[in-house]
């Protein structure tokens, strides 16, 4: 086969008990929490009480590093998401939409904001698009939480070609365009902020260029090529399997600046439970220098964590119970499931929570539609 098919490959505790549960996580610290799936939001009641003062909601997270269920009750659902989406998530903030062009970010589903009232900062309008284009998103970063930097900026992949830009500080967002010769390469696109080198950055749709911004509006984006060394031999069998597969593309950076771009392979399954859903193959090439990556299948102690959140990554020794070398990942767009995937032997496997019931007093809920799963990040205590 030649090489360009290759490139192209390419619990339910209470609430008290829960705020004890946080003070036992083992963390980077004493004072962190261990990254965590928030896969489900559920009111209390029946549909249509959401809109009602006080509906209590319950958030339904799942910590990979014990196979265990935690549910975090008690939490009043706010009336600014009411009728929102949630279309991803960076630093452990969510960001909403609603309405015709209304966007804000939350830390809501933060199971540690018990403590405090939940936060939301509303964001200028999103870009005025024919269609339904600024409905749906395929990826947002962050370059640092509300809480670590006033000067934060928020980067939203709207469908087709704008990248939004938003600035606290700024009285207009930066809608930055794709030229009309490239931006079906970028169409489905994730985003990533590199701490590095302070910019956003995006993969093609096939992996083999990323597009760059550092998010001010007098800075033109850069476009760069990739290029791939000591790529993997595969059978004719495992070729036709991996191009009858959907593939996206993610770049995630490390805590010490190391880059990884990641292709993940999914044949669309009909039905998904809590398992490892359709998700066949991914493939990491490490950053060895600039834009020159080398295909790899041992990124050390780091785990990644994939979703419907900007991409990151923690080392493993960290936090008991997490698996080196390997990938964390959920989604259900196109029946990728939810699981691990062990880099050197390349097998997924399904999570294997401990069983839980439920604790709505009434037995009534209903999960709120569009919010996306997700994992979060460490969370200081």
């Amino acid at each position: 086969m030649s090489s360009s098919l290759l490139l192209s490959l390419s619990s339910k505790p209470s609430l008290r008990k829960l705020a004890l549960r946080c003070q036992t996580l083992r963390t980077f610290s004493s004072s962190s929490t261990n990254p965590y799936l928030l896969y489900r939001v559920t009111c209390c009641g029946e549909k249509g009480d959401e809109e009602s003062p006080g509906v209590m909601t319950q958030l339904h997270t799942f910590d990979p590093a014990k196979d265990e269920h935690i549910i975090v009750g008690d939490k009043p659902f706010p009336k600014e998401l009411v009728g929102s989406s949630l279309v991803g998530c960076s630093h452990g903030w969510g960001v909403f939409l609603w309405g015709q062009r209304s966007i804000l970010i939350s830390d809501f589903c933060n199971p540690l904001s018990f403590k405090s009232k939940p936060k939301f900062i509303r964001l200028l309008p999103r870009p005025d698009l024919i269609s339904c284009q600024s409905d749906l998103v395929s990826g947002v970063a962050m370059s640092s939480s509300p809480q670590e930097e006033e000067d934060y900026i928020v980067a939203v992949k709207f469908t087709g070609r704008p990248v939004s830009i938003y600035k606290p500080s700024d009285t207009k967002a930066v809608h930055l365009t794709m030229p009309h010769n490239v931006f079906d390469h970028f169409e489905p696109s994730k985003l990533m902020h590199s701490k590095r080198d302070q910019r956003f950055y995006m993969p093609s749709s096939g992996g083999h260029h990323l597009w760059s911004w550092d998010g001010h509006e007098s800075t033109e984006p850069e476009f760069h090529e990739l290029r791939f060394h000591n790529l993997p031999q595969f059978s004719h069998s495992e070729l036709q399997l991996l191009d009858s597969c959907h593939r996206t593309q993610h770049l995630v950076e490390s805590s010490s600046g190391q880059r990884f771009l990641v292709k993940w392979y999914v044949q669309s399954i009909k039905a998904l439970g809590f398992n490892c859903g359709g998700t066949k193959r991914f493939m990491v090439f490490r950053e060895e220098e600039d834009m020159n990556m080398c295909y790899t299948e041992d990124i050390g102690d780091l785990c990644i964590f994939l979703g419907n959140n900007e991409p990151f990554c923690v080392k493993a020794s960290l936090f008991p119970g997490l698996n080196s070398n390997s990938i964390y990942f959920v989604g259900e767009a196109y029946g990728e499931g939810y699981g691990v995937y062990n880099i050197a032997t390349r097998t997924p496997r399904s999570f294997k929570p401990k069983p839980t019931t439920s604790d709505s007093p009434s037995g009534q809920g209903f999960m709120l539609p569009l919010w996306a799963p997700h994992w979060l990040p460490p969370f200081p205590l």
